[in-house]
Formats: structure tokens, sequence, C-alpha cells
């Protein structure tokens, strides 16, 4: 079985991939939710970061996957709960002069994963993997689904879960997802109310200005 590699190692590999990589890095900021950039909070009200992971088997390049946070989820508490789905992103990219096929995929994580859409993977045609972001942000893109289905735990951040995916020609690739950033940051308390000050004999809340 094949275990991803590393970003560093995989970013190495030559020909056509160097070219794309640059644009499928780019894109995966618009395509998937992961990404903790744009976040502007405070330390103590934020998760910490886990970005997507990826690997490489034969000609095939998986980037940037990761177990998507549910919008509007408070970023406390199961993430997907026992039993039900965990929706998972990712771009898989064909790096080869021959079209490969995405056969099956499975999870330990779950009784089966559900692939819905194209599987055909044609050379430098990605196909994207989740239901955020622009498709056309990656000239040829095509969007699928994938679901883990039937979670045999709670799906929590802070934990990875693995994922395999087997090609027609390039053969298996086992990926360990971490969950998404939380896209909202965490609510420890109720926020102060408008106009700045507390009630009789509290302190000012900052607001600004001078």
């Amino acid at each position: 079985m094949s275990r991803a590699t590393s970003p560093r190692r995989s970013s190495t590999r030559p020909g056509p991939w160097k070219v794309l990589a640059v644009g499928t890095a780019a894109a995966g900021a618009l395509l998937l939710s992961g990404c903790g950039a744009g976040q502007i909070a405070q330390t103590a009200e934020q998760v910490a970061a886990v970005g997507g992971t990826g690997g490489t088997v034969g000609d095939v390049a998986v980037r940037n996957a990761e177990i998507a946070w549910p919008g509007g989820l408070a970023p406390t508490g199961a993430v997907y709960p026992k039993g039900g789905e965990a929706l998972v992103e990712m771009v898989i990219v064909n790096d080869g002069a021959t079209t490969d096929r995405l056969l099956s995929a499975s999870s330990e994580a779950g009784t089966q994963v559900v692939v819905t859409g194209e599987q055909v993977l044609a050379p430098q045609l990605p196909l994207v993997a989740g239901d955020q972001g622009d498709v056309a942000a990656i000239p040829g893109a095509k969007r699928i689904t994938m679901q883990i289905a039937g979670l045999r735990d709670d799906v929590v951040a802070g934990r990875t879960y693995p994922l395999t995916l087997v090609f027609e020609r390039a053969g298996r690739l086992t990926v360990d997802l971490p969950v998404a950033n939380p896209t909202a940051p965490r609510q420890d308390e109720a926020p102060p109310a408008e106009g700045g000050e507390s009630g009789e004999g509290g302190a000012a809340v900052s607001g600004g200005h001078s």
C-alpha cells in the first residue's frame, strides 16, 4: 500500500506538474474551505490551523485533501456525528500522458465511501472533490462529491482519518485526512453590546476612537 508522501517531496516532481502545481495551489485557496487564511481573530478565539494533506502514486497526485468543516458549525464538539456522513475535499491530478480512472475509495472511519460524478482522470485535468469554491478557478477541472458514510465514531477536530483511493493505472494511495479549519472563530463569550459601553459601574470597551 502506498502511503501519502510529504508535500516537500512531491513538489520536486519534474515535468508539467510544476506548472500545474502552482495553479492548483493557488486555486486550492478558492476551492477548499479548509484554508485558514483571511481569518483575523485573536488567538484565544481561534482553533489552531490544520492544513490539508496530499500524496502521489504513479502519475496521480492528490492535493489539499481534508474533511470539510460544515458551514455554520461552532468549533466545539463533534464535526460529524457517529453514523452520519463526512464530506471530503481534495484535488486529484493526473500528471501522466495516459488517461487514468478512480476505481474505488474506502476508509476505516466509515462503512463506505460514496463518490458521485466524473471518475475518469484525463491528463492534467483535475477532479475537485467538495462542494465549495469555484471549479472554474482551475481550467478543465470537474466537480465530484466524495463522502465517508456510516461513520464508525464521531469525527472531531485535531484527529486524522485514513482514506484509500485505488486508481486503474497508478494503483493504491492512502492519505490521512485532517479536519479542515473552522470557518468562524470560537465564541466563548457573548459579544459586547453595540455602542462599546458596559452597564453602570462597568468599564468601557474600546471601539477604536481617539
